[in-house]
């Protein structure tokens, strides 16, 4: 593909105006005001923006079957009343519709990888394959039972089976990470195990971190430490880790995850739906940690929109700090672009540059929204709504375009969805 004339904004927030970008086997090939030689499929770029795909930090995509379930609850309630009923009825077929009816959503709203921890993980590992986008795939591990280990535990043998199955499937677009749930709901000396197994398999890392204030006051009364130094003990920070939400951290949490190099998935509007607090992302970032944006959730969101999500990350920090300097819309803007990529561990996505794989969105400037056009950054961040999506790109492969889905029966999918989940109800 060759897109002409068209404006680049890239994830530190720098603009290319009137430019040329080609895309060749998966890669950006060239970027600048020289056309490439040779025969392309051109794109006319007026009026359009091209930028970095948005990665989901931290989501249980299958969930969404979950929307609007459990709303306007007390997180217990939410949990024992709701979601985990609701759970426990769940097949593996299930899980896969609702996997691809979240990565639709995904798909036009701007994001072309998401990182996720739940369970059935070989068909949201199916449903990643067959859509074209990218993920992070963890098996949640949860375990309190003292009379079983971590090579007992059912999540073992499938996180195994998942790694020889799906772990770089897909020209790398299928990773799979360990994901221990978190400290609440597993016992240390499974975590330490869990953090053995990781090393062992070369993995990444996902956990939920001090997502309230209950949780982390609770910790500190079982253990006499906090949920990092939990993690910290039991080995796991030794490993690329993205701890998601991070919202009761003390100020030695911070400085601990910071020399450990661990990645944050900042999940403002679920943490604003469950009413969990607000993560301290501005001390986060000047103590060096890499934040990235997550939704956790459609059934605490209510949606997948990451546009929705940076622009709600950028205003909150502003209005907790009580300071509009903070949190600027070229810090949001990398937050949902690049900061996810390396949270993935894909240090070659997440940015518009040559030789970077072709993960990108284009948007339509030519919107009410976007009109006028003081500063493309500032619209974007805080003025564009997933309408403005108007092609979702994946290692070069067009995956939605003007509200088409070229790798997805959109219909089906929801079609499927509904009656699965009325057929749970009735059960």
């Amino acid at each position: 593909m060759l897109f002409k004339n068209i404006t680049v904004l890239r994830a530190d927030g720098t603009m290319l105006e009137n430019v040329n970008v080609a895309v060749k086997d998966g890669r950006f090939f060239s970027i600048g005001k020289e056309l490439p030689w040779g025969e392309w499929d051109s794109y006319d770029g007026s009026g359009r923006l091209l930028m970095p795909g948005m990665v989901n930090a931290h989501t249980h995509v299958p969930m969404t079957l979950m929307r609007g379930y459990g709303d306007d609850m007390q997180l217990d309630r939410w949990l024992f009343d709701r979601i985990f009923p609701f759970e426990d009825k769940l097949t593996g077929e299930d899980v896969y519709w609702g996997s691809l009816l979240g990565i639709a959503e995904m798909l036009a709203s701007g994001t072309t990888s998401f990182s996720d921890m739940y369970y059935f993980c070989d068909r949201i590992a199916q449903a990643v394959i067959e859509s074209g986008i990218k993920a992070n795939i963890g098996r949640g591990i949860s375990c309190f039972d003292k009379s079983k280990r971590f090579n007992d535990l059912p999540a073992f043998h499938e996180m195994s089976e998942l790694i020889d199955s799906y772990h770089g499937e897909a020209e790398g677009r299928v990773l799979i990470d360990a994901a221990p749930h978190s400290e609440y709901t597993t016992r240390p000396d499974i975590l330490s195990d869990v953090a053995d197994f990781a090393a062992s398999r070369n993995l990444r890392v996902q956990l939920h971190l001090s997502e309230t204030n209950k949780e982390q006051l609770e910790c500190v009364g079982r253990h006499g430490k906090t949920p990092t130094i939990v993690m910290k003990d039991t080995g796991l920070l030794n490993l690329p880790v993205t701890a998601a939400h991070c919202v009761w951290l003390s100020d030695i949490d911070m400085e601990v995850l910071a020399e450990c190099g661990v990645n944050i998935a900042h999940c403002p509007q679920s943490n604003l739906k469950l009413a969990s607090g607000i993560a301290r992302v501005d001390k986060m970032k000047k103590l060096g940690l890499n934040v990235a944006l997550g939704t956790d959730s459609a059934a605490s969101n209510n949606n997948l929109d990451m546009i929705e999500e940076m622009r709600t990350a950028a205003l909150l920090a502003k209005g907790i700090t009580q300071d509009p300097c903070v949190l600027p819309a070229g810090d949001a803007l990398y937050m949902a672009t690049r900061a996810g990529a390396l949270s993935q561990g894909r240090t070659d996505c997440g940015d518009i540059l040559d030789g970077y794989r072709a993960d990108f969105v284009v948007l339509n400037l030519n919107s009410s929204e976007m009109t006028p056009n003081h500063s493309t950054l500032s619209n974007v961040v805080y003025a564009s709504c997933r309408s403005n999506v108007e092609m979702t790109v994946v290692d070069g492969h067009v995956l939605y375009c003007k509200g088409e889905y070229l790798t997805m029966d959109i219909e089906r999918i929801m079609h499927e969805t509904a009656g699965r989940v009325n057929s749970m109800l009735a059960r």
